[in-house]
This record gives structure tokens, sequence and C-alpha cells, in this order.
């Protein structure tokens, strides 16, 4: 049950809710969009990465659905958190985009990525700035999901992780598109 400290939405009925919403029409047009990523739209080398970055915490830790609400901004504020190894990642970018690239080959760049990104002190920064970018209780529940993969991660050296971001590349045609876009921006 989602708020359940709110005892006013607790006492909330379906007469009130349709009384108070013209018979239950909603006026979609009232509500603040959030900014949309624009997919023709050029981004600079740092929002490519970002995306990808992006794309590689998604997939890291099974929330490819997350992926579709990204902004720029939000990417951007990713790859500067990672602006220490962001050269370093260029190669798995490569590795990505390269349509003769096995998915276990991609795969084991989506993990190279999160690998680099912890292995320059840039994982925490990362991880807070994805989090930032999903609301409180989406970030409450991928900050947990972020520390036991983290576990499963080191644990295994990163075998298990590999395995799982296999089985999720199949719903991952963003981490190729992105990594396609992000190469062109970057000169890869």
């Amino acid at each position: 049950m989602l708020f359940p400290n709110d005892q006013r939405l607790q006492a909330l009925t379906l007469d009130e809710l349709l009384e108070n919403t013209n018979g239950g029409i909603a006026d979609w047009s009232s509500l603040p969009a959030k900014p949309l990523v624009l997919e023709a739209s050029v981004w600079s080398c740092v929002e490519g990465i970002g995306f990808v970055i992006f794309d590689c915490v998604c997939l890291f830790l099974g929330a490819t659905a997350l992926r579709s609400g990204t902004t720029e901004s939000e990417a951007k504020a990713i790859a500067e958190a990672a602006e220490p190894v962001l050269p370093q990642l260029k190669q798995y970018v490569k590795v990505i985009k390269d349509s003769a690239s096995s998915k276990t080959e991609i795969a084991s760049a989506v993990f190279g990525v999160i690998s680099t990104i912890y292995s320059g002190a840039c994982l925490g920064a990362v991880i807070s700035s994805f989090l930032g970018s999903l609301s409180w209780y989406t970030a409450i529940l991928y900050g947990a999901t972020a520390l036991g993969t983290i576990m499963a991660a080191l644990a295994t050296d990163g075998a298990a992780e590999i395995g799982l971001i296999i089985v999720e590349l199949a719903t991952a045609g963003f981490l190729v598109n992105d990594s396609i876009k992000c190469a062109e921006s970057c000169s890869i």
C-alpha cells in the first residue's frame, strides 16, 4: 500500500475520487511534463558517455525500465560524476556499438564500464547521480538493489553479474543505440 501514513489518502473512497475528478476523466495536459530525451538531438561526447553509463547502471541493477525517462541533463551529471575515468570508458563503447560483438562481449563491456567506474573511485558519485534522477521511492528500491548487486559482483569476480547482463541484453536495444550515438559524438 502506497503512503500508509497519509490518513487523508487512506480515507479516500472511490465515490469521492470520482466526484472530485469529473467522473474519473483525467486532464493529462495539466500534469507537469518531465523533459524528454530528444532522440534526434546531437549529444556532446560527455552526454553520450553519460547515457552509456546510465544504460550500463540500468543493466547492472536490472532496472532497464528506468532508461526511458532519462534526460540529457541527468546523463551529463552522471558523466561528470565519472569524469576521472571517461577516457577509459571509450574502449567499452567501441565494443558495445560493434555489430560483430557477441552478447558475452557486450555484457563484459557493460561490466567493464561499472568496474572502471568502481576502480576509479567514481562508483559512489555515479550511483548517487543515478539515484538522484529517480523518485524517492524508486531510489530507495534501487539503492538497496545496488548494494546487493555490488556485493554479488565482488563475491563472484563479476561472473554472476555478466550472466545476468547477458539475459537483460534482450531488452536493452537502447544501449547499442546510445553507444552508436556516443561513438559518433566522441569520434570513436
